[in-house]
């Protein structure tokens, strides 16, 4: 069987040769309704192992990565930059891998003015958009809303004044929704081949589906930035199909998990969205999606899969990270959910550990000799007589792409005083929202109260809770210590001292940015 990342190793032209539009569509998406159990009831309230120390660990990849004399970056004969997919990969690993990186990085405070023009080597000209490889005219489609996804991120933080850049949003977008049209929005084939306009499916395992879970999110920014009403009616539309599947339609995971910010952010818009169903197509364990309990004694709860069709019982790095950025946001719109995904984002901070070489004994994984800080790319249940066992996949043992994702929660996952008890940042990675103040979730898996110390710095804070809708503590300078009842979390955003609250509808406003989507008035 082919595997998961071959298809980035064909050559374009070889790819091509094979692929023919599919006209059958054998998979028909019913029957009975996902499992009603939500993100993370499921997993212990505190995980076995300590989460692992993330801004520690971002600041060891981040050095590795950049240090030339690794060769992770390289240089093309025009000048741009690209990175390698795999640590012991040689091809550029597309735009999979050079995103996340330089998103990640912008996310740290990193200068990243001379790589970030290098973005421009992924717009196809030709073809009016973004798509993974430089010259490509055909993209797998999860693929395709990953990579524009990433690639409107840095835009939008790196070249926000630059109508030039904005324009190949603009263009990306359009061309995303000449295609949709064509296909009357049904993604259940492999990919699109730009130079036939034409859909194609190498293997039936490879279809697609909940792409267009993706293609709202992408349809959603790109209104965001460009405030144009054709692009949100097109993220609404998407959406309205994508949570009428009776089935979870899921196939690979960063379509699932930018669904459900989608359908976050547009019900705070006022559309009429299903954010719960959008939230257990996510956290399905039924399909194999998400993964629970133990293998050889190791808690795996709340790992990812890779894509649908996959043998059973492996998970891969790159999933079990990338749904964090998406999901945590989730909280600003819904804090109810707030219990639910820290319990989840605690229990992936934790057993993301299996991934890296110094948790497991020499045997248990097939290059312990390569750097520590760059992660396997899969983990199976049971491989070589051993559980768990860590590995690789197309390109290679170790993962870049997907590692590059350490850098994104670095910024995200911070620890406190307890060790179980994280400060969860909840607004950097909305990229659809500019307009926000800093709010973090904290959740306490204990059986008694839990105080957490937040830092505001030198101005002058008022702290406004989630939960209670309110401002609880005014004027606050420094170090301020904030109580977390047991089994609950607590959402906090974090005002500048004095601003006039205004209510507009359910929405509080404090100044002109909107804080709180429920307000009780």
């Amino acid at each position: 069987m082919q595997t998961r990342r071959e298809f980035l190793g064909l050559t374009v032209g070889a790819l091509a040769a094979e692929c023919a539009t599919a006209s059958a569509k054998p998979f028909a998406w019913t029957g009975a309704a996902v499992s009603a159990d939500m993100l993370g009831n499921r997993f212990p309230r505190q995980p076995l192992e300590k989460p692992l120390d993330w801004p520690a660990m971002a600041d060891a990849f981040h050095d590795y990565v950049a240090d030339p004399s690794h060769t992770i970056g390289r240089t093309r004969p025009d000048g741009t930059q690209y990175f390698i997919s795999a640590l012991e990969g040689k091809n550029d690993g597309g735009l999979t891998t050079f995103g996340p990186l330089v998103l990640g990085s912008i996310l740290r405070g990193e200068n990243v003015s001379e790589v970030a023009p290098s973005l421009a080597a992924y717009f196809s000209e030709p073809e009016g958009l973004f798509l993974d490889g430089t010259g490509a005219d055909l993209c797998e489609y999860w693929y395709m809303m990953n990579v524009n996804a990433l690639a409107f991120g840095i835009i939008r933080k790196h070249f926000a004044d630059s109508a030039e850049w904005k324009s190949k949003i603009r263009r990306s977008a359009d061309r995303l929704i000449k295609m949709a049209h064509q296909l009357d929005y049904d993604f259940n084939d492999q990919g699109y081949d730009f130079k036939k306009e034409a859909a194609f499916t190498r293997q039936n395992i490879y279809r697609q589906p909940d792409t267009i879970g993706g293609y709202a999110y992408v349809m959603l920014f790109a209104w965001e930035v460009l405030h144009d009403a054709k692009y949100q009616q097109e993220a609404r539309e998407a959406m309205r199909r994508y949570l009428a599947f009776a089935k979870n339609p899921w196939y690979e995971v960063p379509s699932g998990a930018m669904a459900v910010l989608t359908a976050a952010r547009l019900a705070a818009q006022g559309a009429d969205v299903d954010v719960a169903r959008a939230l257990r197509f996510l956290s399905d364990d039924k399909v194999g999606l998400m993964a629970s309990g133990q293998w050889g004694g190791k808690e795996v709860n709340g790992l990812m899969a890779g894509f649908s069709t996959e043998p059973p019982e492996q998970v891969y790095s790159m999933e079990s990270m990338v749904v964090l950025p998406y999901l945590l946001p989730v909280v600003h719109y819904y804090p109810e959910f707030a219990a639910q995904i820290g319990r989840y984002t605690l229990n992936v901070a934790a057993n993301m550990r299996w991934f890296f070489p110094e948790y497991l004994p020499k045997e248990s994984q097939s290059r312990s000799d390569l750097p520590a800080i760059i992660p396997y790319e899969r983990l199976s249940r049971t491989e070589k007589g051993q559980s768990p066992y860590a590995t690789g996949d197309f390109d290679g043992h170790r993962s870049i792409y997907g590692g590059a994702y350490i850098l994104w929660l670095g910024e995200l996952l911070r620890p406190t005083a307890d060790p179980f008890v994280l400060q969860l940042n909840v607004s950097k990675s909305d990229f659809l929202d500019e307009k926000k103040y800093p709010t973090f979730l904290y959740y306490n898996p204990a059986t008694t109260e839990k105080s957490v110390s937040l830092d505001v710095g030198h101005a002058p804070a008022d702290l406004y809770d989630l939960h209670a809708h309110r401002v609880v503590s005014h004027a606050v300078v420094g170090k301020t210590e904030l109580r977390v009842p047991r089994g609950q979390a607590r959402v906090i955003v974090q005002l500048p001292s004095g601003l006039k609250r205004t209510v507009a509808g359910r929405v509080a406003l404090y100044g002109d940015v909107p804080v709180d989507y429920h307000s009780l008035k």
